[in-house]
């Protein structure tokens, strides 16, 4: 007669729940990672509410520094999104699409409407033409401005003229994709740069 306990049920069920054939019906790894996971934060916040009780000092310490923490992190969102909000809008190409442009032309417009970064960039865009006009890059979509970087110290153009378009490149990178700031001196150095690249023969 078939054994109808309970352990007899249960282990009878484990093995055909074993079978390769339900293997669908077993939970993935992942879902046993994060339950466990969720398992112990639970365990965890349980236990902090006990600290009220038995340890209040370090309760209100604990509940101080994830306050402070999440302070901090709603002050970091309302910086970014502030100054992404403040930061001009990137300048719009001036020529039209299809239409081959200049910018290093481009670069001087820019300037004279006093948007020195727009015109660094240009005249970084500029550069990076003229090197690969002269075959000291090899200019690409897919080739970033840290690629670039590393084909010019490889060079064998001027060390000196090599380190301050390096630099340049460097720093116009964070001033566009970081706090936008607009000093004429980084659009002067480019310039300063760009003239020397042009006129090396």
């Amino acid at each position: 007669m078939t054994d109808l306990s309970d352990s007899n049920v249960r282990d009878r069920a484990h093995e055909i729940l074993a079978r390769p054939e339900y293997a669908a019906a077993r939970p993935l790894a992942v879902e046993t990672w994060l339950y466990s996971i969720l398992h112990r934060l639970m365990d965890w916040l349980g236990n902090l509410g006990a600290l009220r009780v038995t340890a209040p000092g370090l309760y209100w310490l604990i509940l101080a520094g994830l306050f402070l923490v999440c302070g901090v992190l709603v002050a970091h969102i309302v910086w970014s999104i502030s100054t992404a909000l403040r930061a001009p809008e990137p300048p719009e190409r001036i020529a039209s699409d299809g239409e081959f442009h200049d910018p290093a032309a481009e670069a001087e417009l820019l300037a004279a409407s006093g948007n020195f970064l727009g015109a660094a960039h240009n005249l970084m865009i500029a550069s990076f033409r003229t090197l690969a006009e002269r075959s000291v890059i090899e200019l690409r979509p897919d080739r970033s401005n840290r690629w670039i970087r590393r084909a010019l110290r490889n060079s064998q153009l001027d060390g000196k003229l090599v380190a301050e378009i390096d630099g340049l490149v460097a720093r116009t990178e964070r001033h566009w994709f970081g706090d936008r700031e607009n000093s004429p001196d980084i659009y002067s150095q480019w310039r300063s740069a760009f003239d020397q690249l042009s006129g090396a023969g």
